[in-house]
């Protein structure tokens, strides 16, 4: 057996340096992915410690998983939060009577509405402003007309209180659980606490009455809630079956491949909720290969992956340009399966859209009958509600952020 004398200098040189390498890449990767996680704490844990933080302190803590370091699984934890709610027979029930759940179309398009304005709300300054602002700078009235939107919605419906709480504890309080399940990392106490404030902000903004005065008491309530009210109904079983389809629009039928991925996503589901929609046992392989997966992509990324530098989220996150006399088009960064509200491609990217439909991400290119113009925030919703109730929503975002929304915001004739 030779001797290590007789390998080649240059072998030990190059595995020194790759070796050397590495190891200062992984230093700078554990350096850099908690270095904003441990600025946010520094700089909120006194006002933690004394129960102090302001609900626009809070959206910015929440700001660093949802749109820094986990926000594809902060995203999905909302999607599941959500889709909980079909477990409770009031709820899905009503879904199944506004008619919205009658085509694919009509799916993907409450899909992506019911994104657009819950990300303006996360992604927008709740109070108008960004906390590191100037007094005399411009309000951002997105979030405003967006929860404004929402309240006008909500209420051509008759909605139960309770099952508004119920779907705001969801919100509040799914994050964190998966975060901990599944995520590079679980949500701190600081960051768990500025979830209950957030969302009890949104909460008294969309008029919701009753909510607990401590997070403890809140999912109390909740557990409560679900032990009495989630039980099996056929609406749940309508409505989730059909909110399974647009998630699952890009897998096949070939191959079984469909029913192997609703096997997946009936494993991420709690055993009461899978119960009240009438869905079978997930297949025993299933939770572990989820879990499996998760778990090497989770670290993957705390162990091997830079943070981002970048915020993401589903809405534009600055300021958009407003012109005289016309409420600006948006466009999200994310889309459904039929392509709402996307922008029709020249070009290349018009080549790109017909390769997105030919590998299925997308049922359709982008046209005119899917807004390819972009949304009015103040327009977002179902068809026939499309040109109604902007006055009042106006009237109702001004309420909310303590000032009238600027005039480019405002619907006009010009806007229709």
């Amino acid at each position: 057996m030779p001797s290590l004398s007789h390998f080649p200098l240059f072998l030990y040189t190059k595995s020194s340096v790759a070796c050397a390498v590495a190891l200062v890449y992984l230093c700078v990767v554990r350096s850099l992915r908690w270095r904003r996680y441990n600025a946010i704490h520094k700089k909120y844990s006194a006002k933690f410690r004394a129960k102090a933080l302001t609900p626009e302190e809070a959206q910015e803590i929440l700001q660093l998983s949802f749109m820094y370091d986990m926000p594809t699984l902060a995203e999905y934890s909302l999607a599941f939060a959500l889709f909980k709610t079909y477990g409770i027979p009031t709820i899905s029930k009503l879904l199944l009577d506004t008619k919205q759940l009658a085509s694919q179309a009509l799916v993907a398009r409450r899909y992506a509405d019911t994104e657009i304005l819950i990300a303006t709300w996360m992604a927008c300054p709740l109070a108008g402003r960004p906390i590191h602002v100037e007094p005399g700078a411009s309000v951002d009235p997105r979030a405003s007309i967006a929860l404004a939107r929402v309240n006008w919605l909500h209420s051509k419906y008759k909605i139960s209180n309770e099952d508004y709480l119920y779907t705001l504890g969801l919100f509040a309080f799914e994050p964190a659980t998966w975060a901990a399940r599944y995520g590079w990392r679980s949500l701190s106490p600081l960051e768990r606490y500025a979830s209950f404030i957030y969302w009890s902000e949104v909460g008294r903004k969309m008029n919701i009455k009753n909510i607990p005065s401590t997070a403890e008491e809140f999912q109390a309530w909740l557990l409560a809630y679900e032990e009495e009210h989630m039980v099996p109904a056929q609406s749940n079983h309508d409505v989730a079956k059909h909110t399974t389809d647009e998630l699952l629009f890009m897998v096949p039928e070939t191959l079984g491949l469909r029913s192997f991925f609703e096997g997946l996503t009936r494993s991420l589901l709690q055993d009461r909720t899978r119960i009240a929609m009438m869905q079978p046992e997930a297949p025993k392989y299933a939770k572990y290969l989820v879990q499996g997966t998760l778990g090497l992509l989770s670290f993957t990324e705390r162990c091997l992956l830079l943070p981002r530098w970048k915020p993401f989220a589903i809405v534009p996150i600055d300021l958009p340009q407003t012109e005289s006399g016309s409420a600006p088009r948006l466009h999200p960064t994310k889309y459904t399966s039929k392509p709402w509200y996307k922008p029709r491609g020249r070009g290349l990217s018009f080549l790109l859209d017909r390769f997105q439909v030919f590998i299925g991400m997308h049922d359709d290119v982008p046209r005119p009958e899917y807004k390819c113009e972009g949304y009015r925030i103040h327009e977002v919703g179902p068809l026939r509600f499309e040109q109604e109730g902007h006055e009042q929503v106006m009237k109702m975002a001004a309420e909310l952020q303590g000032c009238p929304v600027a005039d480019a915001w405002k619907p006009n004739k010009t806007a229709l």
